[in-house]
């Protein structure tokens, strides 16, 4: 049987979508991507959903334009819809790159989920992925449930996440795409040994495969297996943890510790497990944090102390009450070097040395603060901040507009000051505020625009 009976079967038995459902694939032009694009193409009518692909030009590589060209054209010629977008150069960080274009990208997906109205996003990953990421997770360290790996179903952003080649290895991918002459782009950087994902890949997974050539089989089965678990275990939890914790600010969880003692001590671990990791979505909680967290549950003879967690998060003992809350973080603005930057919400972000301002899903009750709502919708985030550009203009009212270089004359701007003015604007490039100085006027949105509130109060 080869690869495409195989996925024909697969897709059938796991029921993911019916014939002429939306899914949007995430496509690179690599051979794995490529590959899942062509075998979702060469579906049986009856379970053939309706494609989309979806493209990010990163502008990482010199022949990413190459690129583009050719998905552009792939698209065109099989009568494909092609969603895409570029990850500007000036978008880059110095370090962290890797991340913050997975950031970009899953962005992007979620915008384009939403834009058409689909309900499934495909990724390429395979089981030599799975195997990889759960080396690096053993080697790591870290806490059980990241053992899973790489699910093959999961929810993103109301929607679901699916990975079909996950039981399937890169060899027979490779193999099946050179038999179909599908043509593909490689990354020359797969095989660069600085990174551990590559080391893992060339010069440990051979080995164990090797040992065992079922391996990926084996590490396929034990992470259903531990998905499975660990799925049943919070359905177990999530009544206690209903029970002990009282959830009526979703920035501040109160725990009730006499309640939570009545039951093993394992399973207080399994509460504050499930709290953090899938009630707040607290960040990279270590093991040891979370037994620090014990020991503060447990320390009765202390019972005023306090624990700081990623992300301005804070676990705080006041006698028999656990409380977890997550003070808002002030950010620097960037220099001048690097200006322009992305605005992530519900967080504050220093303006100058006596204001701060921050954009905010929901009401921020703070004294002597300016606040402004404007509508958006999916397509106008990320927000940015940004130097002041030819053209830009605020919105006046009666649909009249001002030009931003206007806006500091009559503000009585200097020229030295002007140098250090930034406008917040969204992903279409439409400005909201010149910070500091002056905001657009507010108007009604289009229908599923969202409010957002652009609140700026002196800094203490």
């Amino acid at each position: 049987m080869n690869l495409q009976s195989r996925f024909n079967s697969y897709v059938r038995s796991a029921n993911w979508w019916h014939a002429g459902d939306k899914v949007v694939v995430a496509v690179s032009t690599g051979v794995d991507s490529m590959t899942l694009l062509f075998l979702l193409m060469h579906l049986p009518v009856d379970i053939r959903p309706t494609i989309i692909v979806a493209y990010v030009d990163h502008q990482l590589r010199a022949q990413s334009h190459v690129e583009t060209r050719y998905i552009n054209d792939y698209c065109q010629s099989h009568s494909i819809k092609l969603e895409q977008a570029v990850w500007r150069t000036d978008l880059h960080p110095e370090s962290g790159i890797e991340s913050a274009a997975r950031r970009f990208r899953y962005h992007f997906f979620q915008q384009v989920l939403d834009k058409d109205d689909a309900q499934y996003l495909l990724t390429a990953h395979h089981g030599d992925d799975l195997i990889e990421t759960v080396l690096m997770k053993l080697t790591r360290g870290g806490q059980l449930p990241s053992l899973v790996g790489i699910h093959e179903a999961r929810g993103f952003a109301g929607k679901t996440l699916i990975r079909p080649l996950l039981g399937f290895s890169k060899q027979q991918i490779r193999e099946f795409a050179a038999s179909k002459q599908i043509k593909w782009y490689e990354d020359a950087t797969n095989q660069e040994l600085s990174f551990e994902r590559n080391r893992i890949r060339h010069k440990v997974v051979p080995l164990l495969k090797q040992e065992n050539p079922q391996l990926l089989a084996h590490v396929h089965d034990y992470s259903i297996q531990l998905s499975d678990s660990m799925e049943a275990l919070a359905t177990l939890v999530e009544p206690i943890l209903t029970r002990v914790a009282n959830f009526d600010n979703p920035q501040t969880v109160k725990v009730d510790l006499q309640q939570l003692k009545q039951y093993p001590k394992s399973v207080g671990k399994q509460v504050m497990q499930q709290l953090l990791d899938h009630r707040l979505h607290v960040p990279d909680v270590s093991m040891a944090q979370l037994a620090a967290i014990i020991h503060l549950i447990d320390q009765d003879q202390k019972p005023q102390a306090k624990l700081n967690l990623a992300n301005h998060w804070r676990v705080q003992r006041e006698y028999q009450t656990l409380i977890i809350s997550k003070e808002p973080q002030i950010f620097p603005l960037k220099s001048e070097k690097s200006a322009h930057f992305m605005v992530i919400l519900d967080r504050w972000y220093s303006l100058n040395s006596s204001q701060k301002f921050g954009v905010f899903s929901k009401q921020q009750t703070l004294s002597a603060s300016r606040t402004s709502t404007f509508y958006l919708d999916d397509a106008d985030l990320p927000l940015q901040v940004r130097s002041v550009e030819p053209g830009d203009r605020v919105l006046l009212p009666q649909g009249r507009h001002q030009k931003v270089t206007r806006v500091l004359i009559n503000a009585k701007i200097s020229n030295d000051q002007r140098k250090h003015i930034r406008v917040l604007v969204t992903n279409r490039n439409t400005v909201l505020s010149v910070l500091g100085v002056k905001n657009s006027v507010t108007l009604p949105g289009s229908e599923g625009a969202k409010p957002y509130l652009l609140t700026q109060v002196p800094r203490k």
